[in-house]
């Protein structure tokens, strides 16, 4: 993998010359967590869905998301301190994690998960899910894809149990924000108060 930090770069590679690149190993390994989402989307389903979402990204979107991540961090930055004046050992990454889920699920459902400080068995399913996708990604021989495998494998096995958990709880949680959605135009989100939501 190849990062790319600077902006002139990063624009020739996602809009100047997009065609030249694809997704390659990373929207295959994506795949059975993400379905088609916009990261392991082909181009023409990224396309049409972009085009939906872009409106959303606003100014006071970006404000109100900003905020929001500091309000997630707030827990974990406690958590921290104390461990600092206890001498206890923090598992980083998992953390990380936690606060990332906290952040997708205020941000996205406005549905707190408080994953950073309860023990949550979406967490571990999203932690679980995220160490296959990495396993995936340094196995030469994707030996998941073989017949009955699912079946045999104790570690896909367990894979699966995860994502059918992450799969419930996602569509639970895009039922309660279809059911309580409320259609707007670009100048109304631009408008609306995100402070209040």
């Amino acid at each position: 993998f190849i990062v790319v930090s600077d902006p002139i770069i990063a624009k020739y590679i996602l809009r100047e010359n997009a065609k030249a690149y694809d997704k390659g190993v990373l929207a295959e390994i994506l795949a059975p967590i993400m379905g088609k989402g916009l990261i392991p989307a082909d181009p023409e389903t990224w396309r049409v869905r972009r085009r939906a979402i872009v409106p959303g990204f606003h100014k006071a979107w970006y404000n109100a998301m900003c905020k929001t991540f500091v309000e997630c961090n707030g827990p974990l930055v406690s958590k921290l301190e104390q461990a600092c004046k206890t001498g206890e050992i923090v598992n980083m990454e998992t953390e990380f994690c936690s606060v990332s889920l906290d952040i997708i699920g205020k941000a996205v459902f406005n549905f707190n998960f408080g994953s950073v400080t309860t023990e949550s068995p979406v967490i571990k399913a999203v932690y679980c899910a995220l160490k296959e996708a990495e396993h995936r990604s340094i196995t030469p021989l994707p030996y998941w894809n073989l017949p009955f495998a699912n079946i045999l494998v104790p570690r896909l096995r367990r894979f699966n149990e995860d994502l059918k958990l992450l799969d419930n709880v996602l569509n639970e949680l895009i039922s309660n924000a279809l059911a309580t959605q409320n259609k707007q135009d670009v100048e109304e989100l631009e408008k609306r108060n995100y402070d209040e939501m």
